[in-house]
């Protein structure tokens, strides 16, 4: 599918898309592939002020969706198709406010929960303007619903014409209650400190980075860090659980997305409290995962004789994968999920596609 933008006839949003190229619609993205795109658009997701405006801009998205009455669900769709459309696009170039809107309109009919286009709008300006006079329909300049159905349809070219998201939610009932029935833990409270990280999360690009299971499987971690600095009663879960064959994350990857929602909250001291606590858990977090290293550097040694290094289709971090996953992973100790398995020769880590059975 072409990156190409429609012509709009207007001299304040100005479509400049310069890079010409063929894409397909992934629905998840290495590191990697992030930064070869940010070089490909001549833009910096990890530009200071881009990322302070995207999470300022999902924060909107989040209120004008509460106050429209949606479900947590359509706001997130809303969140991470405003994600997935500044991957591609410049906020230089794209309105965020309009953008926002577009972004609820079209995740209302993506999530079967639609309000018109006029009711949306009206509310995002109450929220924006909370002083000002509410807006009647008849009074929203035209030029401006125009814009928003282009940047609509240009939004659904973005995604590849593909509707489907999914979002961590209903995984962390899962996992709180399969972890409640393995530890006797309160796994209503663990999956409530959960829920909210999991919320908070979609103001950053972790739903482009992450399956929806790992993000739960990473607010479940981070809730329990949080809950026991809270409670010292509480021991926190077994440091012996298996995360990549009870739960189908690596280790590595839920404690990444727990470290990137403290790094948010660490930024956002006067919304999210002190950051002192939050930087307690990050230093125990890099902690672990440098004890660990060391521990994969030693089992790398010892498992060297059965690396094929003369496979030059493969280099050594998925050579290292592939034993990782044959050593650890097997049939019988997979949850109850309708897995399918991909191993991403380009990222050298594992994507799953979930669908829990009924």
């Amino acid at each position: 599918m072409s990156g190409s933008s429609p012509n709009i006839n207007s001299t304040n949003t100005p479509f400049v898309f310069g890079t010409y190229y063929k894409r397909r619609y992934r629905p998840y993205f290495t590191k990697r592939q992030l930064a070869t795109i940010d070089q490909l658009n001549g833009q910096s997701m990890k530009n200071t002020q881009t990322l302070a405006s995207h999470g300022s801009s999902c924060k909107f998205i989040q209120q004008v969706g509460k106050r429209l009455g949606f479900p947590q669900t359509t706001i997130s769709t809303s969140q991470a198709l405003y994600h997935r459309f500044y991957l591609y696009h410049s906020i230089r170039n794209f309105q965020p406010l309009d953008l926002c809107i577009t972004c609820l309109f079209v995740g209302s009919k993506i999530e079967e929960t639609i309000k018109r286009l006029k009711d949306i709008y009206i509310v995002a300006h109450s929220v924006r303007h909370p002083k000002s006079q509410e807006l009647e329909p008849d009074e929203i300049p035209e030029d401006r619903i125009r814009r928003i159905n282009e940047y609509e349809k240009l939004l659904l070219e973005t995604l590849c014409f593909n509707f489907q998201i999914k979002h961590p939610y209903e995984y962390i009932v899962k996992f709180a209650r399969h972890i409640q029935e393995l530890q006797g833990l309160d796994g209503k409270q663990l999956a409530k400190k959960a829920y909210s990280l999991a919320v908070d999360s979609y103001r950053m690009t972790l739903c482009l980075e992450y399956p929806a299971h790992t993000i739960a499987a990473g607010c479940i971690y981070l809730a329990s860090k949080l809950w026991q600095q809270e409670d010292s009663k509480f021991g926190g879960l077994d440091k012996n659980e298996s995360w990549e064959k009870r739960f189908l994350s690596r280790l590595e990857d839920v404690k990444d997305v727990g470290r990137k929602i403290l790094d948010y909250y660490i930024s956002k001291p006067n919304e999210f409290g002190p950051s002192i606590q939050y930087m307690q858990i990050k230093i125990q977090l890099n902690e672990e995962t440098n004890n660990n290293i060391s521990s994969d550097k030693m089992m790398m040694t010892n498992n060297q004789s059965a690396i094929n290094v003369n496979n030059r289709h493969m280099d050594d971090p998925l050579m290292n994968e592939q034993t990782r996953m044959d050593d650890k992973w097997e049939p019988n100790q997979l949850p109850s999920y309708d897995v399918d398995l991909l191993l991403n020769t380009n990222t050298h880590t594992v994507s799953y596609f979930l669908n829990p059975l009924q």
